[in-house]
């Protein structure tokens, strides 16, 4: 082999090696880059980033999807309808009539579904379509397929509280109910039995269940607990928690400006001091972000986060799937996150009039 070829292989070395270690170590950094701002004429009560990169927003008469520069409109002035959002798409529903109706980004009906009862949530989990319908005797946990059909999956004479769904037959559900001496919450597994009597279940006495957390086993958040439903319960005492997630196949709590990294066995074995108000967290490629309605937080769980403030405080903040989507003072604005070899020297402030 002569030299200069020797010289290539090296050189290729070095660039496979940086590469895995820029993968392995995060040491990636995100920079927002404006896709667009716009006043509005009405106080915006609903915003959901959707996949792609679509802003969705509500104001209580109008749903109103960004694709860019691009806007599609679905007014229904007067109608008191109540907006949900799923993965790709957002759901008007009317109370009076009891009907849900499917859009699309491009503004068109895309499915609508006559409801029993009251409907209290509607939510897209893994593509898997879901109505949580409250009723005089009860509540219902619905899956829709896209004719318009409905499959019941879970009932109950109490509350639910919560579910989280892989797939049609594999999910969890909490509920609350009363008992003599109080209340109690029971997490209720299902793995393909439809069938509520035969579905594992574990009792939570005196606690309410606020989150549920899917990794490779449910963990339940409760005001005092963690709890992991592995092969056996697995018991953490915690403070109250904000947000939790699972990053890159960690699990991480948000509590009192501290964020916890957890064992396996749900053990914090690690920690650090927010330098920031925050309160959500949320997951952008290799990179885990806290934020608030102040501002963001990167690299939140290295010893070197990094600031991106917005000039002002906002009244609604998402972060999802790669964007920034911000509303205040009756202006909505969408920002891209961008990858970047270099961390921010001094802190970023966004504007809205950008």
């Amino acid at each position: 082999m002569n030299k200069r070829m020797r010289r290539l292989l090296l050189f290729l070395c070095i660039i496979i090696a940086l590469a895995f270690g820029i993968k392995k170590l995060s040491i990636i950094s995100y920079r927002p880059v404006s896709v667009f701002s716009e006043k509005t004429k009405h106080d915006i009560k609903d915003i959901a980033i959707l996949n792609e990169g679509t802003l969705a927003t509500f104001d209580g008469d109008s749903l109103v999807f960004y694709n860019g520069s691009d806007k599609k409109i679905v007014d229904r002035m007067g109608e008191g309808q109540k907006a949900f959002f799923g993965e790709e798409d957002g759901m008007l529903y009317d109370e009076s009539i009891k009907k849900l109706t499917v859009f699309g980004t491009d503004g068109k009906e895309r499915q609508s579904y006559y409801l029993e009862g009251e409907l209290f949530r509607a939510d897209v989990q893994n593509g898997v379509r879901l109505f949580h319908c409250r009723f005089d005797d009860g509540e219902k946990l619905f899956i829709a397929s896209n004719n318009g059909s409905l499959t019941s999956v879970f009932e109950t004479k109490n509350y639910i509280l919560d579910f989280k769904v892989k797939d049609d037959r594999h999910f969890t559900v909490t509920e609350l109910s009363n008992t003599a001496n109080g209340y109690m919450t029971t997490v209720y597994v299902e793995d393909g039995k439809r069938d509520k009597a035969r579905m594992e279940n574990t009792e939570l006495p005196m606690e309410v269940a606020m989150r549920i957390a899917e990794g490779s086993y449910p963990v339940i958040v409760t005001e005092k607990h963690l709890y992991g439903l592995d092969k056996e319960l697995i018991t953490e005492t915690t403070p109250i928690i904000s947000d939790i997630i699972f990053h890159r196949n960690k699990l991480y709590t948000l509590h009192s400006g501290i964020l916890s990294r957890h064992s396996k066995d749900l053990k914090e074995i690690e920690r650090h001091v927010m330098e920031g108000n925050v309160d959500h967290l949320a997951s952008v490629g290799e990179e885990l972000f806290a934020y608030g309605n102040r501002e963001l937080l990167g690299r939140v769980n290295s010893e070197h986060p990094y600031h991106i403030r917005f000039s002002d405080t906002q009244e609604k903040v998402e972060v999802k799937y790669g964007y920034i989507a911000t509303y205040g003072h009756k202006r909505i604005a969408l920002y891209r996150l961008k990858p970047s070899l270099f961390r921010p020297k001094a802190v970023l402030t966004l504007s809205a009039e950008e």
